[in-house]
């Protein structure tokens, strides 16, 4: 359940959808015994003020926030929540 800002150094509570924004992230994971594999949604939240300077990503399977100049930049390999396939 969605509670609070991504952003770790950010203390805003989540309250209404259009203060900041939502991001969808899809993991795959596998069952205890590896047989199966299940698709999972998750849902994280930017505050606004954080949102206007941070993008959602996902590195080594866990989502971060990341500033959105090093995103753009290339500087970042990981792959933003709005590049994952959804659906």
């Amino acid at each position: 359940m969605l509670s609070r800002c991504l952003n770790p150094s950010c203390k805003a509570s989540f309250r209404y959808l259009y203060e900041g924004r939502i991001f969808t992230v899809e993991r795959l994971v596998a069952s205890p015994d590896g047989l199966k594999t299940e698709r999972m949604i998750e849902h994280y939240w930017l505050c606004q003020p954080c949102s206007r300077s941070m993008r959602v990503v996902v590195e080594n399977g866990v989502p971060t926030a990341v500033p959105i100049r090093l995103e753009q930049a290339g500087l970042c390999g990981a792959r933003t929540a709005d590049q994952l396939p959804v659906g």
